[in-house]
């Protein structure tokens, strides 16, 4: 009974050294498991999108590395012939979010009217009343821009430095990415 229970105890032992083990270690010929990379922490700016009472379901692509405020209106005439293109560059070059985010900043009357806004243009990207206290957080986005009229687009990088604003950033918003990607190559950022 001795001899068993140390028989046992030993082999319990080996099994406990085997499990420690690295992968490549316990199984030869198999090349060891690449770390997973970590991702980078939010920055400010995509922190405070975090918790945000958005008007829509969609939030924020947290990850892209550029942002595209959008002030606008269902009522407003210049926005209405603005937001088609806004959709389609959203839904062809800027993938969805997945690289250049388009935040929706509605001047509507009421929250409610915001998805309904977003869903007449078959937009898909998040919406927000400008009403919403949480809009104050947005790194980069400046409810003064208000005065100035809408549509008024604003565009940041994901730092929350603007990039460029105005009635027409939008027609420029190719162009003001491309640079600040060379730049940021280029070591000068």
């Amino acid at each position: 009974m001795k001899l068993t229970t140390r028989i046992l105890s030993a082999l319990c032992a080996v099994a406990v050294l085997v499990s420690a083990l690295p992968a490549a270690a316990q199984a030869p010929g198999k090349a060891p498991a690449k770390a997973s990379a970590r991702k980078k922490p939010l920055t400010q700016m995509q922190q405070a999108f975090r918790g945000v009472n958005w008007a829509t379901d969609k939030k924020p692509n947290l990850r892209a590395k550029y942002y595209i405020y959008l002030m606008s209106a269902s009522w407003c005439g210049p926005c209405q012939a603005l937001m088609p293109r806004i959709v389609e560059a959203y839904k062809t070059d800027m993938k969805e979010g997945k690289y250049v985010e388009v935040i929706l900043t509605a001047c509507e009357q009421t929250r409610d009217g915001v998805p309904a806004y977003l869903e007449k243009y078959g937009a898909g990207f998040p919406g927000i009343h400008i009403s919403a206290p949480d809009v104050a957080k947005f790194v980069g986005y400046d409810r003064n821009d208000m005065k100035k009229g809408i549509p008024f687009v604003t565009i940041c990088d994901n730092e929350g430095n603007v990039l460029a604003k105005g009635h027409n950033a939008f027609n420029t918003w190719k162009e003001v990415i491309k640079q600040d990607r060379e730049a940021r190559k280029a070591g000068k950022k």
